[in-house]
C-alpha cells in the first residue's frame, strides 16, 4: 500500500518533506553555473539535475518530491519530456514523485488519466479532485501498482471558501468529502491539506482518527522565513496541529516550493541555488526532528 511505502520512506530519509518542483524561469539562475543553458528546458533540467547532485552529494534528501504538471506544460511539448526525465532520476534516487495535475474526470478519461501519470510519466502518485465522485476516484485507485492517490479535501487558495465551506445536514462540503474518503480508501489513498489553516488541519485530524482511519496527508503552503513565494504556513505549527488532533506524524508530508527552490534569494548568491536549496532543506528538516 502507498501509506506503507510513505511510511518507511520518511522514517528512512529522517523528514516528513516534499520538495515542490515548480520552475520559474525568472528565478533559475541556471547561466551562472551552465553556459549551455540556453532554452528554458534545459535551464529547467540542469537546475532540479543540480540540486539533486547536492542533495545525493551530502545525504540530505526530501521524503517526496512533488512537481507541478503546469509549470512544464506551460513551457513547450518538449518541457514535459523533460519532466518525464526529471521523475524518473529522482526516483531512481530512492526519492518517490507525486505528479500535481489535480485530475478526475468521468470514469473513462480518468483511466486514461491515470495511465498517463503512472505509465507515461512514471510518478508514484498523482494529485486527483473528487468533485466529480467515486467514478471519477477509483480509476486511479484501482492502478495495478501501489500508486498514491491525493484528493483534494480542504485547499489553502482564497476562494476555497466558495464549496468547500457550504453547508451540508449540518456539517460542511469538506467534511462530506472526507467521510467518501475513507469509504473509497483501499490503502493507497491520501488527502491534500492545506497548512495555512491549523485549526482546521486538527479538526480534519480529529475527524479521521476518531473514525479511526487516519489517511496520509500533502500538506502544502509551507513556508520558508526569509524567503519570498510561501503561503505562510509555518512547519512546526503543522505538525503539532496533527498531534493536537490526535494524529500521528508517520506518513504525512509538509510541502514547499517556491522557500526551498529559490531559497538563494536570502544570500543573493545567484549561483549557490543548488547549495542553499538543501540547506534550507537540511534546516528545515533538523528544526522537525
Amino acid at each position: 500500500m502507498f501509506s506503507n511505502r510513505l511510511e518507511e520512506r520518511i522514517a528512512k530519509c529522517g523528514n516528513p518533506i516534499c520538495l515542490g518542483m515548480d520552475p520559474k524561469i525568472s528565478l533559475m539562475p541556471v547561466e551562472r553555473r551552465h553556459s549551455g543553458a540556453n532554452s528554458d528546458e534545459e535551464k529547467i533540467k540542469f537546475f532540479y539535475m543540480d540540486i539533486l547532485e547536492e542533495c545525493v552529494k551530502r545525504g540530505v534528501k526530501p521524503a517526496v518530491v512533488k512537481p507541478n504538471s503546469a509549470y512544464y506544460e506551460r513551457i513547450s511539448i518538449e518541457c514535459m519530456a523533460v519532466l518525464r526525465d526529471l521523475i524518473s532520476v529522482y526516483r531512481s534516487e530512492g526519492i518517490p514523485v507525486i505528479l500535481d495535475a489535480k485530475r478526475g474526470d468521468i470514469g473513462k478519461t480518468s483511466e486514461a488519466y491515470a495511465d498517463a501519470a503512472f505509465n507515461v510519466y512514471g510518478a508514484d502518485a498523482i494529485t486527483v479532485s473528487p468533485w466529480m465522485g467515486k467514478d471519477s476516484v477509483v480509476p486511479f485507485l484501482t492502478h495495478p501498482s501501489e500508486s498514491g492517490v491525493y484528493a483534494l479535501l480542504r485547499t489553502s487558495n482564497k476562494g476555497a471558501a466558495d464549496f468547500q465551506d457550504l453547508p451540508v445536514k449540518g456539517s460542511t462540503a469538506f467534511f462530506k468529502v472526507a467521510q467518501k474518503l475513507i469509504e473509497w480508501d483501499n490503502g493507497n489513498l491520501g488527502a491534500v491539506v492545506g497548512a495555512t489553516h491549523p485549526e482546521e488541519l486538527e479538526k480534519i485530524t480529529a475527524f479521521f482518527v476518531n473514525k479511526k482511519h487516519e489517511i496520509p496527508f500533502l500538506i502544502p503552503g509551507v513556508s520558508i522565513p526569509g524567503v519570498p513565494g510561501g503561503q505562510g504556513g509555518d512547519a512546526k505549527t503543522v505538525l503539532q496541529a496533527i498531534a493536537n488532533g490526535g494524529g500521528t506524524r508517520k506518513f504525512h508530508v509538509l510541502n514547499s516550493s517556491s522557500g526551498l527552490n529559490f531559497a538563494w534569494q536570502r544570500t543573493g548568491k545567484e549561483a549557490d541555488y543548488a547549495i542553499a536549496c538543501v540547506d534550507a532543506l537540511e534546516s528545515l528538516a533538523d528544526s522537525l526532528r
